[in-house]
């Protein structure tokens, strides 16, 4: 899965006119999620307040600097596209780096809040409370 910025995201989702054709973008970066092993999905890395099952668990990587990498998975096709965007935003960062994001108007500025991924709202929010702690775990003050 490839990094990218909220700008980035931006000009990406600014290139579909429509929820629907926002919605197949949505799905298509879903399907390049790859998942979690079937020993992750415990109820240790359950987000809660989802709809769908979600699993998430961030691997910290030691270097200069130490960035973490997130993985994640869900049973729902869409979620999965939405934790697309946010591996896409927070994976590979530092904790400080996730730490200093604001990733709460993400899902508006997307224009994700229209339509069927509306539903998805608080889930998605859920998934950003969950980053920001496991990024929280790793910040050494």
């Amino acid at each position: 899965m490839r990094s990218a910025t909220l700008d980035e995201l931006l000009e990406d989702f600014d290139l579909f006119d429509d929820r629907m054709e926002r919605l197949q973008y949505v799905l298509e970066l879903g399907d390049q999620v790859d998942g979690l092993p079937d020993e992750l999905k415990s109820e240790e890395n359950r987000v809660h307040g989802c709809l769908s099952n979600v699993w998430m668990v961030a691997e910290f990587r030691p270097g200069t600097p130490p960035i973490l990498e997130f993985r994640a998975d869900s049973d729902s096709h869409v979620v999965r596209g939405l934790i697309a965007v946010l591996l896409m935003l927070c994976s590979g960062r530092t904790p400080h780096e996730i730490h200093a994001m604001d990733l709460s108007d993400v899902f508006r500025r997307l224009k994700l809040a229209e339509g069927s991924l509306q539903s998805r709202s608080n889930g998605f929010h859920q998934m950003i409370k969950r980053i920001k702690r496991l990024a929280e775990e790793h910040v050494k003050h």
